[in-house]
């Protein structure tokens, strides 16, 4: 049982617009202005439509799932556009799989010379969007170059088991956790981020070297393991490290840290 979602509107100017239409035509035996007195109906009505949602999500905790196939693709570029709600990225996917998950609210992807996006489906219900979960896995045999797009939502992106070549993500009045590729060689990341709370956690064993551009956001670089240099931040041993990590990062009334 899910709720109405979008067709609950257009479903009441119609009934409206039958009543009015009967009135005109002498069909009722009363006039349409006397139905003001129901209003509270409509307050009952989305009332039950909440309760209805959240009945069904009961019942349905992990979503719907979805799987896109890797075929013989070497390398893959994947696109993540979410608003509102609770994001979890990570490795997992099965062998064979480029991508799988659950997605609450349901999701719609492209899949187009190696690129995949993945967005809500247009059937969201715009008053019920902060409940959207997706929980997504991807392959960890291939390098990925991955670009988030988030709304105001909290997001926990664990990419250390992803062979992660290139990362831009951008996020509004969000809460956003990344953990950095472990073994990915050389990973190139751009963060930028609004009114948001960025927590960004570098493995042990990757060197970093980070540069930041904060309007009226905090900062808070771990300098035992990044000490300060001329233009940033970075490990002693960046140049020489097998698995290393180029961050830049622009931040605007938020609060960014880095360890």
């Amino acid at each position: 049982m899910r709720r109405m979602g979008p067709v609950f509107w257009p479903i009441l100017l119609i009934a409206v617009g039958v009543i009015f239409l009967l009135s005109n035509l002498g069909m009722l035996p009363f006039e349409p202005w006397q139905l003001w007195r129901l209003w509270p109906l409509i307050i009952v009505v989305i009332g039950l439509d909440v309760l209805l949602e959240s009945l069904w999500r009961r019942g349905r905790p992990g979503g719907e799932p979805l799987s896109i196939d890797r075929d013989s693709l070497s390398e893959a570029e994947v696109i993540v556009e979410f608003g509102a709600g609770t994001l979890r990225v990570g490795a997992g996917a099965a062998a064979g799989k480029l991508l799988e998950g659950e997605f609450s609210d349901g999701a719609e992807y492209q899949l187009r010379q190696g690129q995949v996006r993945l967005y809500g489906s247009r059937d969201w219900n715009w008053w019920g969007g902060g409940g959207r979960h997706w929980d997504v896995r991807l392959t960890p045999d291939i390098p990925l170059r991955l670009r988030f797009q988030l709304g105001a939502c909290q997001s926990t992106l664990d990419l250390g088991d992803l062979r992660v070549t290139d990362l831009a993500l951008e996020s509004g009045a969000a809460d956003t956790r990344v953990r950095f590729p472990c073994a990915a060689g050389m990973t190139r990341a751009k963060v930028k981020s609004g009114a948001a709370s960025v927590k960004l956690s570098v493995p042990e064993g990757v060197a970093a070297r980070i540069t930041a551009t904060m309007a009226l956001g905090s900062l808070d670089v771990d300098t035992r393991r990044f000490p300060r240099t001329g233009s940033g931040y970075a490990s002693p041993d960046y140049d020489t490290a097998a698995n290393k990590l180029d961050l830049s990062i622009e931040s605007g009334v938020g609060a960014v840290t880095v360890s």
